[in-house]
């Protein structure tokens, strides 16, 4: 039986894909890595980039001694497969990217916004009357702009959050020469459908699948619709090798 390690996005864990694990444990043997901050794994003592948690998945999926694995990876889980496989393709069979969040743009709209409110709100909130809430008008302000991820950490995760965000892989999935397949969902509310076709072109071996209205986290929303692609396109590359 094949083995799929899955490497979940920021925030995710084992129980966030527990559902998808059950629903592929009858054709593959599934393994997902838990990464630093998240799940049971601790945060590391210093602040991590791409690069770091990549080497972490490689020690993990050397000890499994198994040949080449079927490597998901969703969102932010996405960015560190993207650049494992194309460091390590002799340790990848195949590469599933659900979402990955490969492209992270210097400055975007958004980006610049949050800057300039962040640094006029630590004026505004000093205003007496108005400091005692604060922390409430932070929250609303950080739902407002999208950055939610950045408003549920704290510490290290924060630091490393606002450190992973700025590393564009683009670079990397131009190299990737294992089989790819990128899903993405209509609806994806995190990551813009756009970045799906400019990820298919970049990567030579690659076959792009659309899920209409789907989201971010299609694991979760269309689990069944997702794993349907996913072994559609395991079994077919499998007849591609053998022919």
């Amino acid at each position: 039986m094949k083995k799929l390690i899955i490497l979940p996005g920021w925030g995710g864990n084992k129980e966030t894909w527990k559902e998808f694990a059950q629903l592929a444990s009858n054709d593959f043997e599934v393994q997902i890595i838990e990464l630093p901050c998240f799940g049971d794994e601790p945060c590391p003592d210093r602040v991590w980039g791409v690069e770091d948690y990549v080497q972490f998945v490689k020690l993990k999926v050397e000890s499994y001694k198994v040949v080449k694995p079927i490597l998901l990876g969703h969102s932010f889980g996405g960015q560190v497969s993207t650049v494992f496989a194309s460091k390590y393709p002799e340790l990848v069979d195949k590469l599933i990217l659900s979402a990955p969040a490969v492209f992270r743009p210097k400055k975007t709209f958004r980006r610049v916004i949050f800057n300039v409110g962040a640094k006029f709100g630590k004026l505004f909130f000093k205003i007496p009357w108005i400091e005692k809430g604060s922390a409430w008008a932070e929250k609303i302000y950080h739902q407002a702009i999208g950055a939610q991820d950045y408003q549920d950490t704290s510490g290290m995760k924060r630091e490393i959050f606002k450190n992973i965000i700025r590393q564009d892989r683009g670079e990397e999935a131009g190299k990737i020469s294992v089989p790819t397949l990128i899903v993405w969902g209509t609806l994806d509310g995190y990551l813009p459908v756009s970045d799906a076709y400019k990820l298919n072109k970049l990567i030579k071996n690659s076959q792009l699948e659309i899920i209409k209205n789907g989201r971010h986290g299609l694991h979760l929303q269309q689990p069944d619709k997702l794993f349907t692609i996913i072994k559609k396109f395991v079994e077919s590359a499998r007849s591609a090798s053998s022919a």
